[in-house]
């Protein structure tokens, strides 16, 4: 079933990409490019692990898996300064304050070297296959060996700089719903944490990055919501 998910999940994102490049280009929407840049690295993500199979194990896909793992490591910290531009699109005081800017500069400058150290100096990543799927990983379980012969990979910790920015974006969220009765943004910050607690190594990637599909998808929404109507009155 994986197999034929992220092919489905690749045409979700390039849908939301387009939604927030239309926000930013035309609307000049507050976080619009920067969620444009995550959403670009996760069609690349996906796009990858759903052609894992055809190209098979191998130096290609494995040269071609390295990207996905530079763009957890680097870009992900930076959806902590999406939400708080539209945080302060959405009228957030606390998130428009100099203290909070320069705290969560310092968070994504923290977040980037971290995972430059830990995600990627020293990482050996090894072929894994689950349910038609066939792609690199540095965490390899038992369940998701590709040949008698593999051997358990625990490569890489869990992801700091994702668990991070779901939380300021339930924050964020909640902040929304209380100030604006606006529940798209903590709805999809919780579908995050709950697709991330299905245990991968019995169910494969399919229920996290299905969580990312919804959590993106809230984003470009709530984008829409205080950048491209950020001039009608909100209730305060």
């Amino acid at each position: 079933m994986s197999a034929y998910l992220f092919p489905l999940y690749v045409v979700c994102h390039l849908v939301t990409l387009c939604g927030a490049l239309y926000l930013a280009r035309v609307h000049k929407a507050p976080g619009a490019w920067l969620v444009a840049m995550i959403v670009a690295g996760l069609i690349y993500d996906n796009l990858i692990v759903s052609l894992g199979a055809s190209i098979g194990i191998g130096s290609t896909l494995e040269l071609l898996s390295w990207p996905r793992f530079v763009m957890h490591a680097l870009l992900t910290p930076f959806m902590m300064i999406a939400i708080t531009q539209i945080a302060v699109a959405g009228g957030i005081r606390w998130a428009d304050t100099t203290q909070w800017r320069i705290g969560i500069w310092l968070l994504v400058v923290s977040m980037m070297a971290v995972g430059a150290y830990e995600g990627l100096l020293g990482l050996q990543i090894v072929p894994a296959c689950f349910e038609g799927i066939v792609r690199y990983t540095a965490n390899l379980h038992p369940s998701h060996f590709c040949s008698a012969t593999d051997l358990v990979t625990q490569g890489s910790g869990p992801p700091i700089a994702s668990i991070l920015g779901n939380i300021i974006t339930l924050i964020v969220g909640f902040s929304l719903w209380r100030q604006h009765g606006w529940g798209w943004l903590m709805g999809g910050a919780l579908a995050m944490f709950v697709a991330a607690a299905v245990p991968m190594a019995e169910f494969g990637m399919a229920a996290s990055n299905a969580g990312e599909v919804v959590l993106m998808f809230a984003y470009v929404a709530t984008v829409a919501r205080f950048g491209m109507f950020r001039k009608s009155p909100l209730k305060s």
